[in-house]
């Protein structure tokens, strides 16, 4: 394809430095040199579609997020020793390595449904409610759409196995990238203090005590069973969104869903803060895929899979 025009990558950086203005010079800098290469390699290597240098430069915020989150993505893959392909038609990757390959699918989704208010906040004053709920159905909502691009729509729609540029068998990983759905508090953890993505792929729910009935005493404490969310519907109401999707035949193509916040502050080296961010991840596998992904071979702090028995779910952290 063709290179970006100059007056785009200049755009970009000018964004990149406004969001670090009140950051210390070394640090901003370093952060734009970096930026300014990264959008190059990922042009050179021929990863961005025809619209992405524009999207990335002038296109709304959650436009550029979404786009940023594509080359911290491929960057974060790149150290970790990939090599990455992308046709522009189809998955946002093809990820190798070691003579395996991954297919891997990137959304970040948008906000909707979370109260802006703790969007901006510092949480440093005042008490919060955090948004368990809210987060969890951006999660549910991305993984429909993405299986739907992966399988298609019945009857209308070819998905990429129907067109042939995922083969079936091929192991295919989405990637939610939650960085938009928090303010500055950053975890992947759920209202069970596992990752969301385990809670809306295997139905798990709060942490629950088993009491003795006579004594009052507790015998056992594991994860209450949560097979649905309730989301509001715009005429009033609510409708139940599944959050048993890894239990479901349908959902067999889907080989793990790669919780991520990628975090430009993960660019700065060690020598230049305090406290190193790095890019939060966790792999939730799918324990009925058809083509698995084995351990940790995608770079994640934590791999989990469901053990399911016929009366019981158990997570299994790998």
């Amino acid at each position: 394809m063709r290179a970006p025009t100059p007056a785009l990558k200049s755009t970009f950086l000018f964004r990149v430095q406004q969001r670090w203005a009140g950051a210390q010079t070394l640090r901003r800098q370093y952060v734009h040199n970096v930026l300014s290469n990264l959008f190059d390699e990922f042009h050179l290597r021929g990863l961005a579609d025809p619209h992405f240098a524009k999207l990335l430069a002038q296109g709304s915020e959650l436009e550029h997020q979404q786009r940023m989150a594509e080359m911290l993505l491929a960057k974060h893959l790149w150290d970790h020793g990939f090599s990455l392909d992308s046709a522009h038609v189809g998955p946002d990757f093809k990820a190798s390595k070691n003579g395996y390959a991954v297919w891997i699918e990137l959304i970040t989704p948008e906000p909707k449904g979370i109260d802006p208010g703790w969007l901006s906040a510092s949480h440093h004053d005042g008490v919060w409610t955090y948004p368990y709920d809210a987060i969890a159905l951006r999660y549910t909502a991305a993984l429909k759409e993405k299986h739907e691009k992966l399988v298609g729509r019945r009857g209308t729609k070819l998905g990429y196995l129907g067109q042939g540029i995922v083969a079936h068998g091929e192991p295919y990983v989405v990637a939610i990238n939650q960085h938009l759905l928090h303010g500055r508090y950053h975890s992947l953890e759920g209202i069970s203090q596992v990752p969301v993505a385990a809670e809306v792929v295997y139905a798990i729910g709060p942490q629950q005590l088993h009491l003795n009935p006579a004594s009052g005493k507790i015998v056992d404490a594991d994860h209450s069973h949560r097979p649905f969310l309730n989301k509001i519907k715009p005429a009033g109401g609510y409708v139940g969104v599944p959050t048993d999707t890894f239990l479901n035949p349908a959902y067999d193509p889907i080989s793990a869903v790669w919780a991520l916040d990628l975090q430009e502050t993960a660019l700065l080296p060690r020598s230049m803060v305090r406290l190193p961010n790095v890019h939060l991840a966790a792999m939730i596998h799918n324990a009925r895929a058809t083509a698995r992904v084995p351990s940790y071979f995608l770079p994640s702090q934590e791999d989990w899979i469901g053990v399911v028995a016929p009366s019981s779910i158990t997570l299994k952290r790998l």
